[in-house]
């Protein structure tokens, strides 16, 4: 039962998305490719069994910290915890056995030089002279690696001060005269270097709890000569530095050698290159880790840490920890400078953050260098935490087919994520497929949380901003601008200073099922935006302008024609829920909701007079006390608001101070301010009813309508010898809330309409009543005569009909004078009898 050695190095700690160390956390340990559990796990003494494996505890020296242990019979394995919202996370972490046992066995093979192993015989076969690995071979304690080589540093120091540079370049060019191999530095040293190491093609730099320091004013490690020059990605390739801390000692405050504008690692005209499991820290001015011309670079489980811009003036304040780069001059640092860009390039479950000595990076993953007709391609950014920035989170610069997804990015000084590219005008680059995607946003300085930036005379295409959360921005909380037909859905914002979500110059953009909560300006807005689809969002909260705003380009010329708005809610914004400002021509608004909630507005939708041939239907603005002039500030737009064209308000939108919705013609015949029981359109005849009965006929009104008088209108019969004639207005339970004056012995002539004007209500004698609730109510009237005059009316209906809940017709019997209704102190009989269904009105 072989035990290899795990944990026990500085790189050995568990943190949280903060960069906080976690202490007392338990771990699974995995193989590494099965992701099987190791359950058989020992201190390091080899023989005590751990029961479960644990981060170190706050009282240890080291909290959070992984001890040194022992597992049976797996040579590699991955840590795996829970990290945000229970995601499982995993690192790699190969046995420190496994380099040295497989030294042991390729030195043994290499010194038997007569032998050759052969799978095809079962007798050794004896050469003359010395063997070549050409392919992988199977030894103890070895896992196939290719030619089998491993070259082992000796006679360095190991101090940091010290100049080991001249140890590790001889087993570099080692493995390179053998045509690759693996370069071990043994673990617990720090190794100073002068100037940088050149790693050749084929090669592995195993470097697990070894440190790499820079001591001159250099960077570490590249793969060319200052004199090389090599085209496309023809360069030195294969290359894999498997962990280590590489220290790029940037001089600050009296501490650190480096002064200059350097990488730590340096990769240029190349393919295949990945960094893995590697601290880069206290870069001077540059980057970590360039990817330059290089086509298939991985960082993979690194940290980067620490950065100082120590140019003049201090103008690198943009510098990316890992940079993706093409060989342009100025920008790569051999030749050719054929403009060979970076392409296949993979950064995943990465940390990137303060040193204990120096501050944040200028950006975490980015370009800064486009040349006329090239863009990087394929470049993908995964499951990292960028826990701070200068400027930038992640600034992809003319990227295509690029993946942005699953990051956590806090405390940017600008945008969480910039993509953008150079203008046209003077550089033409056309990249494409930009996905962002899943990322968690929060506390950005500037700018946006996420923006993608083109220009008019180029058109982002294939835009993809879905699913990330933002938050606390100061700025917008996305932005796109100059992009074609972008998608931005399933995105979450909150506590910005401005515009939640904002397109503009963007035409058939799509915005559905984002949430925007408590934004500073506008929930949504499209500007200079032809096309757009705004549905199914929700707005909760703007501290300042709409819910959601359609109008011109900040040019004051480009207009927003043919928007779809619908299906939204809209929640307390601080003026409309919906404005169509200048321009806003074509635009369809249908299916929304908007409520005032604690916010400041006045109206749910306001319009420009110039925004017009609009449609407005069947939207829900009730509930906030407005009546429709009120709730559908329209100026003179006109819009349509129900069927057949009608323009009248509120048309099909619900209100509080109108009727529900309507057929148009009746609509637009009502007159301004007046509530019917019917439409004067559906009134063709008079009935006559009963002397001394009290009818109900029912209406709707809205609530806080002020009603001051009640009419109705005769028919052909005018009333002969009247002794009382009065009217009243119920509640939907009949209850009296009004009444007027008696008119007594008045004259009612025919075809007349009688207007009486409120004398009681329920808090006494008043001359007005104003509604409490909006839905069902009653007018009454009650007319006592030798000749009741015949109402003009839709008719009526027999008793079985007209008297089935909630039911009108006549009630009480033998009235004379009007009942006191103060205190709600009348209420009218049941209905008995045919109604009738009279035209009446409030006003």
């Amino acid at each position: 039962m072989p035990l290899y050695t795990f944990g026990g190095t500085p790189s050995d700690v568990l943190t949280d998305d903060q960069g906080n160390v976690i202490p007392d956390y338990p771990l699974v340990v995995r193989a590494a490719g099965t992701g099987a559990e190791v359950t058989a796990l020992f201190e390091a003494d080899g023989t005590t069994p751990i029961a479960q494996l644990r981060s170190n505890p706050s009282s240890s020296p080291a909290p959070g910290a992984i001890r040194t242990f022992k597992a049976a019979d797996v040579s590699e394995i991955e840590y795996e915890y829970l990290g945000p919202g229970g995601t499982p996370l995993r690192w790699y972490q190969v046995g420190r056995e496994v380099a040295s046992g497989a030294r042991d066995a390729a030195a043994q093979a290499l010194a038997e030089a007569n032998t050759k192993l052969d799978a095809q015989t079962t007798d050794p076969q004896t050469v003359a002279g010395p063997v070549d690995f050409s392919s992988p071979i199977s030894a103890p304690n070895l896992g196939d690696q290719s030619a089998a080589r491993w070259f082992v540093v000796t006679g360095a120091t190991g101090d940091g001060v010290a100049d080991d540079r001249a140890a590790i370049q001889a087993q570099l060019n080692a493995a390179r005269d053998a045509g690759g191999g693996i370069v071990f530095l043994p673990p617990g040293k720090t190794y100073g270097i002068s100037t940088f190491l050149v790693v050749y093609s084929d090669t592995t730099i195993w470097a697990y709890g070894a440190t790499l320091k820079a001591i001159g004013n250099s960077g570490i490690l590249r793969n060319f000569q200052s004199t090389d020059l090599f085209a496309g990605y023809t360069g030195r390739s294969r290359i894999r530095v498997l962990g280590g801390t590489w220290d790029g000692n940037a001089a600050d405050a009296g501490v650190g050698t480096v002064t200059a504008e350097t990488n730590i690692m340096n990769f240029v005209h190349c393919q295949d290159i990945t960094v893995r499991d590697a601290v880069l820290m206290n870069v001077s001015t540059a980057h970590a880790l360039e990817f330059n011309a290089c086509d298939g670079g991985r960082a993979l489980n690194c940290r980067f840490l620490g950065f100082k811009d120590n140019s003049s003036g201090g103008t690198r304040g943009f510098s990316e920890a890992v940079q993706v780069d093409m060989s342009k001059s100025g920008s790569s640092s051999i030749g050719d400078f054929d403009n060979t860009p970076a392409r296949n390039i993979l950064v995943e479950g990465c940390y990137f953050g303060p040193s204990t000595r120096l501050g944040a990076f200028g950006r975490a993953v980015g370009s800064h260098t486009l040349a006329a007709g090239v863009t990087y391609d394929n470049i993908q950014v995964l499951d990292n935490r960028i826990d701070g920035t200068l400027q930038e989170g992640i600034h992809p610069y003319g990227w295509k087919r690029a993946v942005i997804s699953r990051n956590v990015i806090t405390g940017t000084g600008k945008s969480g994520i910039l993509a953008t590219l150079t203008d046209p005008a003077t550089t033409s680059v056309a990249p494409y497929g930009m996905d962002v995607s899943d990322n968690i946003i929060d506390g950005c300085g500037d700018d946006s949380g996420i923006r993608v930036i083109s220009y008019a005379a180029y058109k982002y295409p294939g835009v993809n901003i879905t699913g990330n959360v933002i938050r606390s921005v100061t700025g917008n909380g996305i932005h796109a601008e100059h992009c074609q037909a972008p998608n931005i859905t399933g995105n979450r914002v909150e506590s910005t200073t401005s515009t939640g979500i904002y397109a503009h110059y963007s035409d058939g953009t799509t915005l559905a099922g984002n949430t925007a909560r408590a934004v500073g300006s506008n929930g949504l807005n499209v500007s200079g935006t032809a096309g757009a689809s705004i549905t199914g969002n929700v707005v909760d909260g703007t501290s300042s302008n709409f819910g959601i705003f359609v109008g011109q380009g900040s040019d004051g010329s480009t207009n927003s024609t043919d928007t779809v708005v619908v299906g939204n809610q809209i929640t307390a914004p601080a003026s409309s829920g919906i404005r169509l400002s200048t321009n806003a021509t074509g635009c369809l608004v249908t299916g929304n909701k908007v409520r005032k909630g604690t916010g400041a507005a006045t109206s749910a939708l306001s319009m420009a007079a110039s925004a017009t041939s609009c449609s407005v239907l069947d939207n829900d603005f009730s509930g906030n006390g407005w009546n429709a002039s009120a709730a559908m500030s329209v100026s003179t737009a006109a819009p349509v608001t129900g069927p057949g064209g009608m323009t009248a308000l509120p048309g099909s939108n619900a209100v509080d101070g109108d009727l529900t919705p309507v057929p148009a013609l009746e609509a637009a015949m009502s007159p301004a301010g007046r509530y019917e029981t019917t439409s004067r359109l559906r009134c063709g005849t008079a009935s006559t009813p009963v002397s001394g009965a009290l009818y109900l006929v029912p209406i709707w009104l809205p609530k806080g309508l002020v009603i001051s008088s009640i009419s109705f209108t005769s028919g052909g019969t005018a009333a002969a010898s009247p002794t009382n004639q009065w009217f009243t207005l119920h509640n939907s339970s009949r209850v009296a809330l009004a009444r007027t004056a008696d008119a007594t012995t008045a004259a009612w002539a025919s075809n007349t309409t009688k207007t009486l004007a409120i004398a009681q209500t329920t808090a006494g004698s008043a001359t007005s009543y104003t509604t409490t609730y909006s839905g069902l109510h009653y007018l009454g009237f009650m007319v006592a005569a030798t000749t009741v005059p015949n109402i003009v009316g839709e008719g009526s209906l027999p008793a079985g009909l007209a008297n089935t809940s909630p039911g009108f017709g006549p009630t009480n019997s033998g009235q004379t004078t009007p009942p006191t209704v103060t205190g709600g102190a009348f209420t009218a009989a049941a209905f008995a009898g045919a109604g009738i269904l009279a035209h009446g009105y409030v006003a």
